[in-house]
């Protein structure tokens, strides 16, 4: 090797300049520094292992997490760690060193059917579930009879993908915990889509108000107009879905709320 590619390699390793040769020094201290850090956790992200540093907060459903040094988290990834499941709902550009984000624990697995690939299939994601009523009674009096109806409106944070992109105001959804015997219904009032969403990464913030429940909803799974695409399977399960199991097929199952 003559001396300028020694000159050369050396230049590469330190940098060649002051601001490279300082953004080296920096990357070599934090990679020692996080691997002894006590928030330095092993998780999943999307399914694939990875190493990031996880900062409490004042919210206990609220955690700040920090990547490796030069490795990236994806804007609106689900994370498996201490057995929950965490959406990254925020996410700093600057990512020159590491990656900045914050993530926020999942409550509900949001289940539908999907007609994107004209083939019905079932289609669940981890998503987060607030109280869109918190100040509010969360039911409403018809002008014309006296019936009270439940008027509750909810806001739901969900992953982008090519999924949840195309859900709109004819979308349906059964919510309610999975260990409720009176399932409530929601349609999707507002599938505000510009709030979160970066290019194919990011989230979608919905807004959806109580409904009727039908007689094509599958309670015990949780999916609105289950038996529209799927009638008379009873106790079958989609192929798509063969770790759940679905009810039988009989009247007590189909309720309706008024």
């Amino acid at each position: 090797m003559n001396p300028w590619d020694i000159y050369n390699s050396r230049m590469r390793a330190k940098g060649a300049t002051r601001r490279e040769i300082a953004k080296k020094r920096e990357a070599r201290s934090l990679d020692t520094l996080l691997k002894n850090n006590l928030s330095y956790h092993s998780v999943l992200i999307d399914d694939t292992p990875q190493n990031i540093v996880i900062i409490d907060s004042d919210n206990y459903d609220t955690k700040i997490i920090y990547s490796e040094v030069f490795k990236d988290i994806r804007h609106g990834a689900i994370i498996d760690w201490e057995d929950n499941k965490w959406l990254v709902v925020e996410k700093d550009v600057n990512r020159e060193m590491y990656a900045r984000a914050k993530m926020r624990q999942c409550n509900y697995r949001l289940r539908w059917v999907s007609t994107l690939d004209k083939e019905p299939k079932i289609v669940e994601r981890w998503v987060i579930v607030e109280d869109g009523t918190k100040y509010l009674m969360g039911e409403s009096t018809g002008s014309e009879y006296v019936i009270t109806q439940g008027d509750t409106r909810l806001s739901v944070i969900v992953p982008k993908d090519s999924e949840t992109i195309v859900l709109d105001r004819n979308n349906r959804f059964l919510i309610d915990d999975y260990m409720s015997k009176n399932v409530l219904a929601y349609k999707l009032t507002k599938p505000y889509k510009m709030n979160g969403g970066y290019d194919t990464n990011g989230v979608l913030h919905f807004i959806v108000q109580e409904c009727n429940t039908e007689d094509t909803d599958n309670f015990e799974l949780h999916i609105a107009n289950y038996y529209s695409y799927f009638p008379g399977k009873g106790k079958d399960v989609p192929p798509e879905e063969p770790s759940i199991i679905a009810p039988g097929d009989k009247e007590s199952d189909r309720k309706v709320w008024i």
